[in-house]
């Protein structure tokens, strides 16, 4: 089988996407949307363009004065996401994990496929109207 990676990338976040909509593996879902989010960010970056984890970046340092480098803003940024797949630290055997951290990641994949093909899915735009839906439920974090 020969296949891309952008559709690789669409396969993971719709698949992530039907995880969380039907509420039955949020884990994996975490964990394949950010897979799908750094092979988009790679190729945007590849093309030398920003993944919104790089706009990100920027657009924190520009608004909280603070100067932190990139690879700890990703860090953190990834820190759900990378104890998922990891089990080098102890202390990090028993996980507590928000709904939000899965719909953040989810929510940077999608920025970042949307910015290599311009044509979302038809399971993004379910996940942009769920978005749209529950809003007001994770305005504050958890």
């Amino acid at each position: 089988m020969i296949i891309s990676k952008i559709e690789i990338a669409r396969m993971q976040l719709d698949t992530a996407i039907d995880l969380f909509l039907s509420d039955t593996d949020s884990i994996s879902s975490l964990t394949l949307a950010g897979a799908s989010e750094e092979i988009l960010g790679k190729l945007l970056e590849r093309d030398g363009e920003d993944s919104i984890l790089k706009m990100l970046h920027a657009w924190y340092e520009e608004t909280s004065g603070e100067n932190i480098k990139y690879g700890e803003f990703a860090q953190k940024a990834n820190l759900a996401r990378n104890c998922l797949k990891h089990a080098s630290i102890k202390e990090e055997d028993e996980l507590e994990i928000y709904t939000w951290e899965t719909i953040a990641v989810i929510m940077r994949a999608m920025i970042n496929y949307k910015e290599l093909t311009n044509e979302p899915s038809e399971k993004m735009m379910r996940m942009a109207d769920w978005i749209k839906k529950n809003k007001d439920t994770y305005q504050t974090i958890e």
